[in-house]
């Protein structure tokens, strides 16, 4: 028996038919009645749906395309994705929720097989919506209870930053982040001088910050200051290599140790200390995670124990050469060539 049979024999539609099954629409009490009479009598069972083709095709969306740490973690997922035979489709979000949420949608166009997600949002109403859709999506990065996800435990990064400091014996402590302060790295990076006796004053944070405001923090706690920061912990590479370039253009002899987050080719280039995120690992991990939920296996996570969430530790990378050191310098006599 046929969903046709069933509407020629009930004397509805198939369109009146398909709505009964489905619960999708609007039908008579009459209509229902008799709809549902004869798929009682006969037995009817609502066919299995047909099982989605694969495309061999995964989205890819990412906050910031011009940060040299997630450039380095498509890098990966798309080597991971050649080796499978499968292809990665890109798209940079900007750090606009709206957009992210435009590209899911996209992705679900082109009928991707699943989506590598570092979303530009972690609270529950912009992550739940994620468990409905119609292919798995693993964030990477960070982590959510709600979500398959793979990320790096970035309060032990802010941890293991303080205790370099305190270890150091620096008392004047600053923080630049890009973010607000409740970020993880910035907790863990406070808890942790608190419980070992170091004060990290507000006037020593500055959260988020912009150009001007970042020129008048350094100009005021180190270039102009009796008593100048001795360490400054930066929320990431960038924020650090603008700090190092703003030091390294002044006339000024003065110590500062900075410290960022991410060891990309930025700290590695510049020669400052960096926590390193295990970019490779989050990357192959990551994959894994898709590859199983492809093959069903996390619709079964909380029947099983399985976590959700995993969390990968970082690493304290310390230069050879970590004060950032600003000399004077003389003035440069420009000879003409003849």
């Amino acid at each position: 028996m046929t969903i046709r049979d069933i509407a020629k024999y009930s004397g509805v539609s198939i369109a009146t038919v398909s709505r009964v099954i489905n619960n999708n629409g609007r039908v008579s009490d009459a209509a229902r009645h008799s709809v549902e009479a004869t798929i009682a009598k006969f037995n009817y069972q609502k066919p299995e749906p047909k099982k989605k083709k694969a495309t061999k095709l995964f989205g890819v969306i990412v906050r910031n395309m011009s940060n040299p740490f997630f450039a380095k973690l498509i890098d990966v997922l798309e080597e991971e994705a050649y080796k499978h035979g499968r292809s990665i489709l890109l798209f940079n979000s900007r750090n606009n929720l709206k957009l992210e949420q435009t590209f899911l949608e996209e992705c679900k166009h082109h009928n991707v097989d699943g989506v590598f997600l570092i979303p530009r949002s972690l609270k529950d109403q912009h992550i739940r919506p994620l468990q409905n859709a119609s292919f798995p999506i693993i964030l990477l990065t960070v982590t959510s209870p709600l979500c398959l996800s793979i990320g790096t435990h970035h309060k032990q990064g802010g941890n293991l930053v303080a205790e370099h400091f305190i270890k150091q014996g620096y008392r004047r402590i600053g923080f630049i982040g890009c973010t607000n302060q409740q970020s993880d790295r910035f907790i863990g990076f406070q808890n942790t001088l608190l419980s070992k006796g170091r004060d990290l004053i507000e006037e020593r944070i500055l959260t988020p910050y912009t150009v001007e405001s970042l020129k008048e923090f350094v100009q005021n706690h180190i270039l102009s200051s009796d008593t100048p920061l001795e360490a400054l912990f930066c929320s990431d590479d960038i924020s650090a290599s603008h700090v190092y370039n703003l030091l390294n253009n002044t006339n000024l002899t003065k110590q500062v140790e900075i410290v960022g987050f991410d060891d990309t080719f930025i700290a590695q280039s510049l020669g400052f200390s960096s926590v390193h995120q295990p970019m490779h690992q989050i990357a192959l991990r990551g994959f894994e995670l898709m590859l199983d939920a492809l093959k069903g296996e996390h619709i079964e996570q909380s029947r099983i124990n399985k976590p959700l969430e995993y969390l990968l530790e970082p690493t304290l990378v310390l230069r050879a050469s970590p004060m950032m050191t600003v000399q004077d310098r003389p003035y440069e006599i420009l000879k003409e060539v003849n």
